[in-house]
């Protein structure tokens, strides 16, 4: 169910509450990466084109984002050297090579593990942002109920 949060977010931006569509694309090292797998698992935030100081941000921030479940799908441009960055456990480089997805999510959008699209954002996100929004759902107030954290 959403938040009084969320809801008001979402009609701030204009945008209403709606289930994600799922998509597959492929990871920077060809594999296939689906939506669909994190469902129920992880929160998604989509960003689109993001700069090399965003993902190097997410990087450095992957145990915050382990600890709240939220995985960062990041859809740089095909061809883009930000495709070839060290890994990390919870930031995936998708290649969207006809921008189809990143158009339908914009420049950001937070996919709950629902599936359902909790937050689009005109702009890219500060993990802050997101956190705060991702600390008022009810799951994940259970979550740190059932985990101490």
């Amino acid at each position: 169910m959403p938040t009084v949060r969320s809801l008001m977010a979402a009609a701030l931006l204009g945008t209403g509450l709606a289930d994600a569509a799922s998509f597959t694309l492929p990871t920077a090292q060809h594999r296939p990466w689906s939506l669909s797998q994190a469902m129920w698992r992880e929160r998604v935030l989509i960003v689109r084109n993001p700069p090399a100081a965003y993902l190097q941000e997410m990087r450095r921030q992957d145990t915050e984002l382990q600890v709240r479940d939220l995985r960062v799908v990041a859809l740089p441009p095909p061809g883009d050297a930000r495709l070839k960055g060290p890994p990390t456990l919870m930031l995936t480089l998708l290649v969207d090579e006809e921008g189809r997805v990143g158009q339908q999510f914009g420049p950001a959008a937070l996919v709950g593990k629902d599936g359902g699209v909790k937050a689009r954002y005109s702009t890219l996100p500060t993990l802050n942002t997101v956190n705060a929004l991702i600390d008022t759902m009810p799951m994940r107030r259970q979550e740190q109920q059932e985990r101490g954290r």
